[in-house]
């Protein structure tokens, strides 16, 4: 024959009774409330889930931050050679390097090119040229921000802000952007 094991029921007899004449665990009426060991390490883990959201959501201030302070236009510089233009047709996009900085470039015309930087002015990803539904786009990996090729202006995606631009022409053979 088998017995069936209660794996609730309380068989140890080494508790001590507490200041209150009860046992560890019990409550005055029997064991029918909560504990005071119950209640207190819920409080300590509802503590913990508290510091952790609050840590989480500084974090997005500070990038939110970010976004608010993003310049709209870089404040210039010298003219810098970017890339041959006979490397970017009219209509391109390309990414390059120039000085540390990644910048997307788009040619609108012969004479003309926009040049932008790369980082998202969501969380500061690093963008890059793609397609969005067989468009153009400047496209970030990270959350989705798209943005339009000759204005910087965000269209889809969590960023708000366009992307900071920077001054850019066509000297000759050669694009430049003001760094």
């Amino acid at each position: 024959m088998t017995s069936a094991i209660d794996p609730t029921a309380h068989t140890s007899t080494a508790s001590t009774p507490t200041a209150s004449g009860h046992r560890d665990g019990e409550t005055a009426c029997g064991g029918c409330g909560t504990s005071r060991r119950a209640f207190l390490g819920r409080g300590a883990v509802i503590g913990a889930v508290g510091v952790a959201t609050t840590v989480g959501l500084t974090g997005c201030t500070e990038d939110l931050q970010a976004e608010a302070s993003a310049p709209s236009q870089h404040p210039g510089g010298s003219p810098t050679p970017a890339l041959p233009a006979a490397d970017l047709p009219v209509g391109g996009q390309a990414s390059v390097t120039i000085g540390g900085r990644t910048l997307l470039l788009h040619r609108e015309s012969e004479d003309t090119v926009r040049a932008f930087s790369a980082v998202c002015t969501h969380q500061g990803c690093t963008v890059a040229p793609g397609q969005n539904r067989g468009q153009p786009t400047f496209a970030c990996p990270c959350h989705g921000s798209h943005f339009d090729v000759a204005t910087g202006v965000p269209y889809g995606g969590p960023a708000q802000k366009p992307l900071t631009e920077f001054t850019a022409s066509v000297d000759g053979d050669m694009l430049m952007v003001t760094i």
